[in-house]
């Protein structure tokens, strides 16, 4: 079980990607800091895997507190969540270990993104030894690269993520997707079926009038 800190300043926002992160049977948002202060208070009576560090806090600035974190000599991994867009900020930090960035607004597709960036590098580092194929794997892990399942299509599948997401407010059956998107029923429910593993989906199975059981499907919001 990997554990958590969340560094925010704003309570409504730190919940948000707190429960963004309950979806992950491997991780446990061990507590959440305000500021910097709280933070090392925090890392001083617990191990930490990981943090999820707001840049900008109120009383303090995400990437000096990376930098004081690395002068403990603290390798925690640091995923910086921010509206940050400055290309030097970004470099400064990753020269100081971040493993990854989300621009605010960020989604839990982006979010599921860079946890599995650190689940695989942490997963290859468990290794006692390192020969060159692993460090190779290890150096060359590109964070945006997904696998999917067999007969899964990454375009096919963002179109009716997207699709789903814009109209988050409302339940779908196959059928009336498939009116709206083109796609046969057949091919929807492959797809849909994989979007509620991944807990992307909600669905509701309803009997109807003569008992035949009819799936309903909608966004997470």
């Amino acid at each position: 079980m990997y554990k958590v800190l969340i560094v925010e300043d704003d309570p409504m926002v730190a919940s948000i990607n707190s429960i963004f992160l309950e979806k992950y049977s491997n991780l446990e948002v061990v507590n959440i800091a305000k500021n910097e202060e709280e933070v090392f208070e925090i890392l001083e009576k617990n191990f930490v895997d990981l943090i999820l560090c707001d840049v900008y806090l109120e009383e303090s600035n995400g990437i000096e507190i990376l930098k004081k974190i690395r002068s403990k000599g603290i390798l925690t991994d640091i995923i910086f969540i921010t509206a940050l867009n400055e290309s030097n900020k970004i470099k400064e930090a990753v020269a100081f270990g971040a493993i990854d960035f989300l621009i605010k607004p960020y989604n839990q597709a982006r979010l599921d993104t860079a946890i599995g960036k650190f689940l695989k590098k942490n997963e290859l580092l468990i290794k006692t030894t390192m020969d060159q194929e692993k460090c190779d794997e290890y150096f060359s892990f590109d964070s945006t690269q997904t696998e999917f399942p067999k007969g899964i299509n990454e375009k096919t599948l963002e179109k009716i993520e997207l699709f789903l997401s814009e109209n988050r407010k409302k339940w779908w059956n196959a059928n009336k997707l498939s009116e709206e998107l083109n796609i046969s029923t057949v091919t929807l429910n492959k797809y849909l079926k994989y979007l509620v593993s991944i807990n992307k989906l909600t669905v509701n199975t309803s009997y109807g009038e003569v008992g035949r059981p009819e799936n309903f499907y909608k966004y997470h919001n």
